[in-house]
């Protein structure tokens, strides 16, 4: 009988033992992994989530992989590539824009978003939009904008919006922009005649931490990167000060007919194609600031003695506000300025060609450059094909 019960025992004591290494062996498989995550289900693959979308026969494994997906772990961010990490984290280019009157006027908003949507779309580079404009104009620029990188898609990180008040710096400039009123707009009711057509001259007072910008009209579409554009302040000379395109109509031709007259042999306002000097064209301005700042030239130009006797010498009456002055300036300095090729600002305006000049019109109006930027100047409209 001791001896049955002794059995008895050991069978139950290795029993005991045998569910123990069981119990052990089940911990471990329960038991999460180092890292502290639970193994999950694999992401069904394109074939398998293709089942049971249409009914029928999926029902079990529709459930099996809603389960899968609930146990799955978030997935990583996408690193930014070389290029877009690049581009982020470039020194921004900057932009100012004149932005004024723009209250219930549907088209000049019109043309805000033609022009920042088309240079944002076109940027390799971060850019700084300085907006010269009011409040009100910086509130609705600022939702054009916005409306803009949102319809495109554009990362809001690549653009940033600066206010300049224009209200607050027009009473700075007041007695110097009535001097070049009184010479380069001819009546009192003009369109050029609004100071924001001199801002260009004061950009060193206006914008004074700034080294370099690019002024531009809002009336253009970009084609072309506007880095490129920004590339060309490395090909200033030491003394240039400003870099424009030239003018691509006779309107100078037409301004020095009197000083023609009596200096036959001048290249003053004749077409580039023959070696003359068209005038230049300020709808794209490139300013190096601290050269704008230390000009004696330009600062002795903005001075009514000195206008008097220039305007007088050429026999000369602008309109067209401060791109009048830059020309001018250039008649006697031309080493002031750099000449950007003329696809940087394709002017599209006819004007003159029906104004007793169709005869030279287009050599003037030729431009076989690639198209960068176009200009749809004297309120021309920029075909949706360009």
């Amino acid at each position: 009988m001791l001896l049955r019960l002794r059995q008895l025992g050991q069978a139950a004591l290795l029993l005991a033992v045998a569910a123990s290494l069981v119990l052990l062996f089940a911990g471990r498989e329960l038991r999460p992994s180092p890292g502290g995550t639970a193994p999950v289900a694999a992401r069904p693959g394109p074939s398998q989530q293709g089942r049971g979308l249409g009914g029928g026969q999926g029902g079990e494994e529709e459930e099996e992989e809603e389960e899968g997906e609930a146990n799955l772990p978030p997935q990583e961010a996408v690193p930014l590539s070389s290029q877009e990490n690049d581009l982020l984290y470039r020194p921004p280019l900057d932009i100012a824009l004149i932005f004024t009157h723009a209250k219930d006027n549907a088209p000049f908003q019109s043309k805000l978003r033609v022009a920042v949507g088309s240079l944002l779309r076109a940027a390799s580079a971060p850019l700084r939009l300085h907006l010269i404009t009011d409040a009100h104009g910086f509130h609705i620029a600022s939702q054009v904008i916005s409306a803009v990188q949102a319809g495109s898609r554009l990362d809001s990180r690549y653009v940033k919006l600066v206010y300049v008040a224009a209200e607050d710096f027009i009473p700075e400039i007041e007695s110097s922009v009535t001097v070049l009123q009184d010479f380069f707009t001819t009546r009192r009711d003009a369109y050029y005649r609004d100071a924001l057509f001199f801002f260009s001259l004061f950009l060193h007072r206006l914008l004074p931490g700034l080294e370099r910008i690019m002024l531009m009209d809002i009336d253009i579409k970009v084609k072309g990167d506007i880095a490129e554009l920004y590339s060309h302040f490395e090909r200033f000379s030491p003394t240039n000060v400003i870099g424009m395109a030239l003018e691509q109509s006779p309107v100078y031709l037409h301004l020095l007919s009197l000083y023609r007259r009596s200096n036959p042999k001048t290249t003053l306002g004749s077409p580039p194609g023959q070696g003359g000097f068209p005038g230049y064209n300020s709808g794209i301005v490139l300013v190096d600031i601290e050269r704008l700042r230390n000009s004696k030239i330009i600062s002795r130009y903005l001075s009514r003695s000195t206008l008097t006797e220039k305007t007088k010498q050429y026999s000369f009456q602008g309109h067209l506000g401060d791109q009048d002055l830059y020309t001018l300036i250039a008649f006697d300095h031309p080493e002031l300025f750099y000449t950007l090729p003329c696809g940087w600002n394709r002017q599209l305006c006819e004007w003159w060609r029906g104004h007793g000049y169709q005869t030279v019109f287009n050599q003037y109006f030729n431009c076989t450059g690639e198209l960068k930027i176009i200009h749809g100047n004297c309120k021309t409209e920029i075909p949706e094909n360009l």
